[in-house]
């Protein structure tokens, strides 16, 4: 698969809220993450402890694809997420994912948004 085909994959299952499962298919053991200028942090094991402590405390949530692309071995997804945090008002978060990839996962992933 090229660039463009993996990143259709992976945003495929993150769009049937499968993000678990993508993120062991098609994420680097080592990958390193990072949201907009936060400390990256490094290991996917990391990166799931992560993500499944924010997502406990989602109320609900939606998101939409809007666009992605690929040249060589980058990818760009750009997300719109309509979420509701526990205890707290409904937001709008509008996102970037940039993923560096390398034998078919991603190893480097920076998250943009506001």
């Amino acid at each position: 698969m090229d660039t463009l085909q993996l990143d259709n994959a992976l945003n495929a299952l993150i769009l049937e809220g499968r993000n678990l499962d993508a993120f062991q298919k098609f994420y680097d053991e080592g990958v390193v993450a990072q949201e907009n200028d936060d400390v990256e942090r490094t290991g996917r094991d990391g990166w799931i402890a992560g993500y499944t402590a924010m997502a406990q405390n989602i109320e609900s949530g939606r998101s939409r694809l809007v666009a992605n692309a690929a040249n060589g071995d980058v990818s760009f997804s750009e997300w719109e997420n309509e979420v509701t945090f526990k205890g707290a008002a409904p937001m709008k978060i509008v996102q970037v994912a940039v993923r560096h990839w390398k034998d078919g996962r991603v190893v480097r992933e920076r998250f943009y948004h506001k």
